[in-house]
């Protein structure tokens, strides 16, 4: 079914409605206790034993909301990180400043414990991968296929960063949200009626039959929980499949039952939602072993925590350090890990920007579809390169990329390819750079993505540089200027960049915030529009690339964009940023309502990063999955 046609679920209704308002009413106010669900095969589930922790919810209009503590048998164990301070992060009340050994010498602010007790709603993509995990590749390749949900299942590299931040998303499921949801759920439960025996491989008549399909429907549940499933939520459970089932109430055949206990499932807000009570929802403390589980997979992987993750849960050993740590380690092995936080990074610059630039070709006459198209993939494969293979500080200062023949020309690459270079099916092969240029701040893909369709954008650079390299929160544009701006403008068109650059910085209001960002934009001038070198602007003058830098990240001058490039990389700035906005991607944080930069949660993180690692960007990562950040909550509201 679709939103406005008449009838929104297929079958009998009237006792349906209430059933499922029941049902999910229900689900709603159990704890979390039980079996752990197992997926084997394509469909198939089986359990296995475990504990679980405590955990409400409640549901209300056409969402979802926090409700009470619940109930439920406590999980034993739980991470032993304790608020204690805001120290290194690496151990339980350390105490201290969180300066030591770190990027920065000014304290830092708040308990790295920094967010509360909460519910986090699942992503559209999140809602689909695990219901790949729950029903197979079949339905979740059909839903994303689907045209109807074009515009809320993005691919990986055009979601949004951190996952909540598409303006179709949000914290909170709204009416435009629960339709989308609705017809996703409608969809697979629709699937599972059509292909019954496949999906549940249950066969036979009779009791027997409904036997079989109960149990799949009970582990199907716990997976789509990804916890195991509390005794009062098995008892409600049977009971709406025997409600469906009397003829004195609606009469379903088994398979019909099955579809409706499917839809309640998807729509229920265990499955809708990620709880983070720990084993009390208003107390302080660690994460529940199986919430833990979901926490990290839902980081890495943007899907729901695998078997051996769910099986740690079960053994509760997700208790120490250690134990988080190899399993993250584990996970980050995976295609599926690879691919999310490759796509996270790639989001992270605006790369995908390129995509809707407008370049005029008038004025740019190299410029087409096929370089667009190049200057992409190179800015995918440098970046998959690099968090891989490389260090962070790489991003910004590898004199290294994968070029093919069409991007060696542009950069100025001769003897392409170089004598010993292998390139992959698509004619790229890794190669050195000019001299010119050094990581993804001078390439093509990057510079274009602030572009004016004439020219290249000192503001617009250096706005980027500002947010993706330093996490500086840009202001917004003053509108009420906008006549006098469209002015001045009009009266500087001949004036080079460099002069504009210092009537902003000279005038008032404009200084207060372009002495902050327009000298970033300034060193990459000697690169026009498209991202090609030159040495002159437009109008054939000579370019002057060297700035004096910003207070925050050092000062000093430098003569152009490599050497900025190398300032910003070893100054802290940029590690500091890089943590902070993978902090909250793992948090799952919308941009309403981040973690400031000066933050002891994302400072110690950055210390430890930079005191203790070896600069890569796993080694950040699973200083992150493992932060007490990420696997702690604050009191909740009481």
């Amino acid at each position: 079914m679709r939103s406005g046609d008449d009838k929104r679920r297929s079958g009998p209704r009237g006792f349906i409605g209430i059933a499922f308002a029941s049902f999910v009413l229900a689900a709603a106010c159990q704890g979390s206790v039980g079996n752990a669900p197992i997926i084997t095969g394509d469909g198939g589930l089986g359990t296995g034993g475990g504990l679980g922790g405590n955990g409400a919810t409640a549901t209300g209009g056409n969402g979802a909301g926090p409700g009470g503590s619940g109930s439920g048998s406590g999980a034993t164990g739980g991470i032993p990180f304790g608020s204690g301070g805001s120290g290194t992060g690496n151990a339980p009340g350390t105490g201290g400043t969180g300066n030591t050994g770190g990027t920065s010498s000014t304290a830092c602010v708040g308990d790295p414990v920094a967010v509360q007790k909460r519910m986090v709603r699942l992503s559209f993509n999140q809602v689909t991968t695990t219901i790949r995990t729950m029903l197979g590749n079949t339905i979740a390749d059909s839903i994303v296929a689907d045209p109807v949900f074009a515009a809320d299942l993005l691919d990986s590299k055009h979601r949004g960063f951190p996952p909540l931040a598409s303006p179709r998303e949000g914290s909170v499921i709204t009416d435009g949200t629960w339709v989308t949801g609705d017809q996703i759920a409608q969809k697979a439960a629709k699937y599972v009626l059509d292909n019954f025996a496949a999906v549940t491989r249950c066969t036979g008549t009779g009791a027997a039959l409904d036997t079989c399909a109960q149990t799949w429907l009970r582990n199907l549940a716990a997976a789509g929980y990804r916890r195991p499933l509390t005794a009062a939520e098995t008892t409600t459970f049977n009971q709406l499949y025997t409600d469906l089932k009397d003829v004195a109430k609606v009469g379903l055949t088994t398979q019909q039952a099955t579809q409706f206990s499917v839809y309640g499932i998807l729509e229920s807000p265990h499955f809708l939602y990620r709880t983070e009570f720990g084993t009390s929802a208003t107390a302080a403390g660690v994460l529940t072993p199986y919430e833990v589980a979901s926490e990290i997979s839902y980081f890495l992987t943007d899907g729901p925590p695998d078997v051996p993750l769910l099986a740690a849960a079960a053994n509760n050993t997700l208790s120490t350090t250690e134990q988080v740590t190899a399993q993250v380690n584990r996970i980050l092995a995976t295609a599926a890990a690879k691919t999310n936080l490759e796509s996270a990074m790639f989001g992270y610059f605006a790369i995908p920007n390129i995509e809707s630039v407008v370049i005029d070709t008038n004025v740019f006459k190299g410029w087409n579809d096929g370089l667009r198209n190049s200057l992409e993939h190179e800015s995918d494969l440098f970046l998959r390169d690099v968090l891989w293979n490389g260090k962070v500080a790489d991003l910004l200062t590898s004199r290294t990329s994968i070029l093919n023949a069409t991007l060696a020309s542009f950069y100025g690459v001769t003897n392409f390819p170089p004598a010993g270079t292998t390139l992959d099916a698509d004619g790229f092969g890794k190669v050195t750079l000019p001299a010119t240029r050094a990581g993804i701040l001078t390439q093509g893909g990057f510079l274009v993505a602030r572009a004016r369709p004439m020219a290249g954008s000192v503001i617009g650079r250096g706005l980027l540089i500002n947010a993706a390299v330093l996490c500086v929160s840009n202001p917004p544009f003053p509108t009420a200027l906008a006549a006098t701006i469209d002015m001045v403008n009009a009266q500087m068109m001949n004036d080079t960049e460099r002069d504009k650059a210092k009537y902003r910085g000279m005038t008032s209001p404009c200084s207060s915030c372009h002495v902050n960002f327009d000298s970033y934009g300034l060193t990459l001038e000697n690169f026009d529009g498209i991202g090609q070198y030159r040495t002159a602007d437009e109008k054939g003058r000579p370019i002057d690339a060297s700035v004096t830098l910003p207070a925050l990240v050092g000062g000093g001058t430098v003569a152009n964009a490599v050497e900025m490039a190398a300032q910003l990389a070893k100054g802290g700035a940029f590690a500091n940023c890089v943590a902070k906005n993978l902090l909250n991607f793992a948090l799952a944080e919308t941009p309403s309502n981040p973690l400031p930069t000066n933050a002891c949660a994302i400072r110690n993180v950055s210390n430890a990063f930079t005191a203790n690692s070896d600069g890569t960007f796993t080694s950040l990562v699973r200083g992150i999955a493992v932060s007490p950040t990420l696997l702690s909550r604050s009191g909740g509201l009481p």
